[in-house]
């Protein structure tokens, strides 16, 4: 990684001014939605332009206004970006996986060009064709990050006049996957051979994604126990977003088949609990300039867990099952005059993208029918991508008859389980530690810890079995910068769904 050594310009500026900015994307609730195209519109022939980068500040080495004897302005060589790019994912047919089952990639909670508060706030020209440049910023971005799903969720007012394809973002050269001669999911094509699947959602009151048939538009707004039925008729899986806004009992009400346990906006909700606590790391991101972070690893100052989300889960999980996933909520549409370093906005599609992912457990191929299996098995785990690539997780538990249970497997407690805990390849000088936890109505608890490659247990008695896997990034140190000390914190690295062992009297759902 190179860097300048200089402060640039934008760091004199009041850091909070990035917070302001962050800010303004979390609270994506935008009041005067646009008008959405007609549902015929063709977008632009030819390839888009892409938003240019933020001009860069120049050195102050003297001043502005100097010029040669010849009277022409001085024109200093650009000196290059100050932070060159990290590496990439590895693809996922390389990662390990319990036998007969293969990992995927992918996100979860995404809008574009058909969400109103998305692409910088003006998804639409004004003549309500789409912003193609920034849906291309958005495809390229999952394909540079290896994503192998990605379940949109644009918002209600902007795609509930969209047909099934156009939600889906189909594009000529892309795929549509058929069930009954109907579409549910577009495949994209990349340029190295990989490909992505996208699937159709929406974030209203309730968060709806896979849908099979676009619902009535009223549904999407409509939490009762009839919209929620209307949602599920049309094919979709029922999540909740923001969950750190909810309770256990207010939530349990709804009969969702997701919780979304992180999202960045916890970090920066200004009505939150933990913005508090963020905004002076923001402040030293922001006032560290090319000294700090790479910027790609901005997200291990804001990060902070989702402890309200967290625990409104594990409520949930005491008494039923519910899946756990992580939302990216991605708008890109915090366009701050800052330079990154890189040439990129701080909060690009590829950038946000690579922060943190959902890692599913497939029986087969990626496709439609094969991710909502998993979803709905509970064969989760979230990775922050931020801190590390992880591979060689694995999470089972044998039971005495010789049973075996993958993550989201659920039996009847008996004594004589036991749970087995594969922690990730740890990262060079990197400390990671395995975390159990057993869910019970009493509470979560700790049950086991180490910071051995494995762990073994014998569970004591019913609950939800869920494993948090904690790291301290020592080999990001190198590129972290002046803010290394600050930023290399033991913290949590995957959150996994666990595995249910039920009371005698509790019944499986």
């Amino acid at each position: 990684m190179s860097r300048r050594s200089l402060t640039p310009r934008w760091a004199r500026l009041a850091p909070w001014a990035l917070a302001c900015g962050l800010l303004a994307a979390a609270c994506d609730e935008r009041t005067t939605p646009q008008d959405p195209p007609p549902a015929d519109a063709a977008p632009p022939d030819g390839p888009p332009a892409d938003h240019a980068p933020p001009d860069r500040a120049p050195p102050d080495d003297g001043p502005l206004d100097a010029t040669p004897p010849d009277g022409q302005p001085d024109a200093a060589p650009d000196p290059g970006p100050a932070f060159t790019p990290r590496p990439r994912n590895p693809p996922t047919a390389t990662l390990s996986a319990p036998p007969g089952m293969a990992v995927a990639r992918g996100l979860i909670h995404m809008h574009n060009v058909f969400s109103h508060d998305a692409c910088d706030g003006e998804p639409l020209f004004e003549d309500g064709t789409p912003d193609e440049a920034c849906h291309q910023r958005m495809r390229a971005a999952f394909c540079h990050n290896r994503h192998d799903f990605v379940l949109m969720t644009d918002h209600p007012d902007s795609v509930e006049r969209r047909t099934l394809p156009e939600a889906l973002y189909h594009r000529p050269g892309d795929t549509l996957e058929l069930r009954d001669g109907a579409p549910v999911a577009n495949r994209i094509p990349c340029d190295d051979g990989h490909s992505v699947l996208l699937t159709a959602g929406s974030e209203g009151d309730l968060m709806p994604v896979m849908f099979q048939r676009m619902p009535d538009p009223a549904r999407l707004r409509d939490r009762s126990p009839a919209g929620i039925a209307a949602l599920r008729d049309a094919g979709a899986l029922v999540f909740q977003a923001h969950m750190e806004r909810f309770d256990g009992p207010t939530a349990a009400a709804w009969d969702l088949d997701g919780h979304e346990i992180y999202n960045i906006h916890a970090n920066l909700d200004p009505g939150g609990p933990v913005l508090r606590e963020v905004l002076p790391d923001i402040a030293q991101l922001v006032g560290a300039g090319f000294d700090g972070p790479h910027p790609d690893l901005w997200f291990t100052g804001i990060f902070r867990a989702g402890d309200a989300a967290l625990a409104t889960w594990d409520w949930t999980l005491a008494r039923r099952r519910m899946l756990g996933f992580a939302g990216s909520d991605t708008h890109e549409n915090v366009p701050l005059p800052i330079d990154t370093g890189d040439g990129e906005r701080i909060e690009s599609y590829r950038r946000i993208g690579g922060w943190f992912s959902n890692r599913l457990l497939l029986d087969g191929p990626v496709s439609y029918d094969a991710i909502r299996a998993a979803l709905l098995a509970g064969r989760l785990y979230v990775v922050l991508d931020a801190f590390g690539q992880v591979d060689g997780f694995d999470v089972r538990a044998e039971g005495p008859a010789g049973d075996r249970l993958e993550m989201g497997d659920d039996a009847r407690f008996t004594p004589g389980w036991r749970i087995l805990v594969d922690a990730p390849d740890a990262p060079p000088a990197a400390t990671v530690e395995i975390r159990l936890l057993r869910i019970t109505e009493d509470g979560p608890a700790i049950v086991a810890q180490t910071t051995d490659p494995t762990l073994t247990f014998e569970p004591p008695g019913p609950g939800a079995y869920r494993v948090e896997i904690w790291l301290t990034p020592e080999h990001l140190r190198p590129e972290m910068g002046a803010l290394a000390d600050r930023f290399i914190r033991h913290g949590v690295w995957v959150y996994a769904n666990p595995i249910y062992l039920w009371p005698a009297e509790m019944p499986p759902e």
